[in-house]
């Protein structure tokens, strides 16, 4: 059966440009952009798992901790910090953080329009750090974010502002170490690289769970528990995975 490219069923391109700085209208926050569909397409093309789905089950898991000062590392779309805040059971503070002014805008008027504002703080970073103090953060949250990141420095400056037993809740592809991943991810940096212009995914860099493991113990975290977000279908497959690392 042929598929009419120009029809409901074409495949769209990840659209990963950014929202341009205008002025926002009332109504914008409450819906959901041609830049969060792109996220979302983008990472079920990338793990396999719905987007939504996903972060509510780091949600959950913050709920049940009942730990109540949260970071977000990057707030990117801010889907995670507003479902988590429009939780009944959480009764914490969350502080997000971005280095895109106008994403911080859009996420702050989707808070006040969903009345979240007053348990959500948003504020603008940049690549030296987050600026918060030692030891604040009970969990810091760094969702499908880490691959971008020089590995070491970036779980030594998350170590630094998390308190004595927090958490680093961490949402990673996990990658296991063979010839065929190294050809397919060649094949993904060409996809991503040319034909989505995202350069800055084509960079990414991503690791097997005992190279992981290993990092985070040498950041200084005493206890590593991962789990799968979805079964391995062959040995070789990478997999979204949930990695919650103990100070």
């Amino acid at each position: 059966m042929k598929t009419d490219k120009t029809g409901a069923n074409a495949q769209k391109k990840f659209d990963f440009s950014q929202p341009l700085p205008r002025p926002f209208l009332s109504s914008l926050p409450g819906k959901i952009d041609s830049y969060e569909e792109g996220v979302a397409r983008f990472f079920q093309w990338r793990t396999g798992l719905d987007y939504y789905a996903a972060i509510d089950q780091f949600v959950d898991f913050i709920v049940t901790t009942r730990r109540e000062r949260i970071i977000d590392l990057l707030g990117d779309t801010a889907t995670l910090v507003l479902r988590l805040a429009g939780r009944k059971a959480f009764s914490g503070k969350i502080q997000s953080f971005d280095n895109n002014i106008t994403l911080l805008e859009r996420a702050r008027q989707r808070a006040r329009q969903l009345h979240l504002a007053q348990v959500i703080e948003f504020r603008q970073t940049d690549a030296s750090g987050w600026p918060v103090r030692d030891g604040y953060a009970e969990i810091a949250v760094s969702l499908f974010d880490f691959h971008r990141h020089q590995a070491q420095p970036f779980l030594q400056e998350i170590h630094r502002i998390l308190a004595p037993g927090g958490y680093l809740l961490m949402g990673e592809v996990l990658e296991p170490r063979c010839f065929r991943n190294r050809l397919t991810w060649v094949w993904r940096q060409f996809q991503l690289r040319w034909l989505q212009r995202n350069s800055v995914e084509a960079k990414g860099v991503y690791y097997d769970q005992d190279a992981i493991i290993a990092m985070l113990f040498k950041a200084g975290f005493r206890q590593v528990v991962i789990q799968g977000l979805k079964s391995r279908s062959a040995p070789h497959q990478g997999v979204f995975s949930m990695i919650a690392a103990t100070k």
